[in-house]
């Protein structure tokens, strides 16, 4: 993993975004079923949440060749709403990335900062956020 990558996760995500809470299950479905990493690619399944106020969604990765193989826990991301049309993405930093009593990211760090650069990518490249470039993925 770049040393880069590990900043990322370090660190954690957290951007504002224009893009309606109500919408953002289409932009996640259209935007996260194009990322890939090797031979995995993404799912990201609500966790928990509440109605209209906060999502708690767990990144998965998915190995296409091994249907009906669990999926494997890479990590979280958090969306809310920020008043008209406008939402939060955070995705927690590492010491915070726990799913099921599991550190998520130590299975594997590099699926889960691509996902991560992948995702952040997808809202430059949208205009949603500013990025110097475009973010390495792997």
């Amino acid at each position: 993993m770049s040393s880069f990558a590990m900043f990322l996760l370090e660190g954690g995500v957290d951007v504002e975004v224009a893009v309606d809470f109500a919408e953002m299950p289409t932009f996640l479905s259209e935007e996260c079923a194009r990322y890939s990493c090797g031979e995995y690619i993404y799912q990201v399944n609500v966790g928990k949440g509440v109605l209209g106020k906060h999502w708690d969604l767990v990144v998965n990765a998915v190995d296409p060749n091994m249907e009906g193989q669990p999926l494997f826990p890479l990590g979280r991301m958090e969306i809310e709403p920020v008043g008209d049309d406008m939402s939060h993405i955070k995705i927690p930093p590492r010491i915070e990335q726990t799913i099921l009593g599991d550190d998520a990211a130590d299975w594997d760090g590099r699926l889960f900062s691509s996902f991560v650069s992948q995702l952040l990518n997808s809202l430059h490249s949208r205009g949603l956020i500013d990025l110097p470039g475009v973010l390495p993925t792997t």
